[in-house]
């Protein structure tokens, strides 16, 4: 099932980024840090969970996998009736058990917990609620307990202390719940003096606009109606602006048919991944781990030029990759991610492989297609040169860059392609 719906690959950690509040769930932040992490919720039977919807028992739980058939089987527990000779000794045993599968669910929250606190690379915030929907109040879990005290040991903060040691308090959410209007009017306390003004106008005899005898009228009635045609033209043709992000494909669509982008860009839509561009992508990883080298791919590091045709098989582009000089050769870098800003745009992308001869640099890209591509691909070969001079702090005209077309063996290296200054036109022309 993973191999035909995900393509077989394993998902990468989550990207980091500094221009955003991320919200994760833990499971997805896992492998990743930030300077500032909030750990909310760490109340008693919430974080860690203790409740009895979900049971991590198989013999009461269809959604588990039986103990013996897991790879971890050795480390967890084992649930016979072997030796049972009355259904109250069989009754004894699963009550025992059901007691351990509570014991495992209750250890692998605290294991989750240790990986929330430990996402902070500087800062923590941890944070619980003596109030939430029920009538009584739910004292701080365990969790949250160990970090106070960790944070009073090791010189940290505790933003409040206050507590509620009356067990039969009342939620004071109960007792003053919060109400409004849904969806909000925009007018608020307006909205009284706005209806008695609308009254008085539909109330009133509505005035015609049609010929007038009176020049200042009819010039009223010009501007009313050129107004109104300057309107109408502004919703027809929408102004899109680019966005701050872009990566090298959108770029080449620029180029290519800025009409198309635009329209991508008011409306995204998932990139469709069928059997062809994955295979596309499992021959990049497999020419990376060649070179003895392995990463995760990330959606916009996918080259979406670059789609395999249906009579190639992967083990046909293995071979006559194989053939070719650049197998032989030892690449200076492969699958390089960069960043760089071009016109206040931050491009993203990644660069196949990068072979060094002297001081000066080639940039590579692989095509599984046959087909050359057309004149506006070439602009992401201009943006892999430039962010590699950027990253080399080499000039630009010691890079060149080329694709190179598997399925034919044959490199096309574009002698004329735009530097920085050609770039920046290109994105101040939209």
């Amino acid at each position: 099932m993973a191999g035909s719906e995900e393509g077989g690959l394993k998902s990468g950690t989550p990207e980091v980024r500094r221009d955003v509040v991320q919200i994760l769930t833990i499971h997805t932040a896992k492998g990743a840090e930030w300077d500032v992490v909030a750990v909310p919720g760490l109340a008693d039977g919430t974080f860690p969970s203790s409740g009895n919807k979900e049971k991590d028992n198989w013999l009461t739980n269809e959604k588990h996998i039986p103990f013996a058939l897991r790879g971890d089987a050795s480390e967890l527990p084992t649930f016979s009736i072997d030796h049972c000779e009355s259904n109250t000794e069989i009754k004894k045993v699963f009550d025992a058990f059901s007691k351990v599968c509570d014991d495992l669910k209750s250890i692998e929250e605290i294991r989750l917990g240790y990986v929330a606190v430990t996402r902070a690379r500087t800062h923590l915030l941890c944070t619980t609620s003596y109030w939430r929907d029920g009538t009584k109040p739910v004292q701080p879990s365990e969790l949250y307990e160990r970090v106070v005290e960790i944070a009073r040991a090791e010189g940290g903060t505790l933003l409040s202390d206050f507590t509620v040691t009356d067990p039969d308090a009342q939620n004071p959410k109960l007792e003053n719940p919060l109400t409004g209007i849904w969806p909000r009017d925009p007018l608020g306390e307006r909205r009284d003096a706005f209806d008695s003004e609308i009254a008085l106008v539909r109330a009133s005899s509505p005035h015609g606009l049609g010929q007038e005898s009176d020049p200042i009228v009819a010039s009223w009635v010009r501007d009313a109606n050129a107004l109104i045609a300057e309107l109408a033209r502004k919703k027809v043709a929408a102004q899109v602006l680019l966005p701050p992000r872009m990566s090298v494909s959108a770029l080449v669509a620029l180029r290519e048919n800025p009409q198309e982008l635009a329209l991508a860009i008011r409306r995204p839509m998932p990139r469709p991944q069928d059997e062809y561009s994955r295979r596309g992508t499992i021959f990049h990883l497999w020419v990376e781990k060649y070179f003895g080298q392995a990463t995760l791919f990330d959606d916009d590091d996918l080259d979406s030029l670059d789609q395999l045709e249906p009579d190639q098989t992967l083990e046909e582009l293995k071979e006559k990759w194989l053939a070719s000089t650049w197998a032989t050769r030892q690449p200076y870098a492969v699958e390089v991610p960069f960043e760089t800003v071009i016109a206040g745009v931050l491009v993203r992308g990644r660069i196949d492989a990068i072979y060094k001869e002297g001081d000066h640099f080639e940039v590579i890209d692989w095509k599984t297609g046959s087909k050359k591509l057309g004149e506006s691909s070439a602009i992401q070969l201009a943006i892999y040169r430039l962010a590699w001079a950027k990253l080399q702090g080499v000039h630009v005209d010691q890079v060149k860059a080329a694709f190179h077309y598997v399925p034919t063996a044959i490199t096309d290296g574009p002698t004329n392609l735009l530097d920085e200054s050609g770039l920046i036109t290109l994105l101040e022309k939209y």
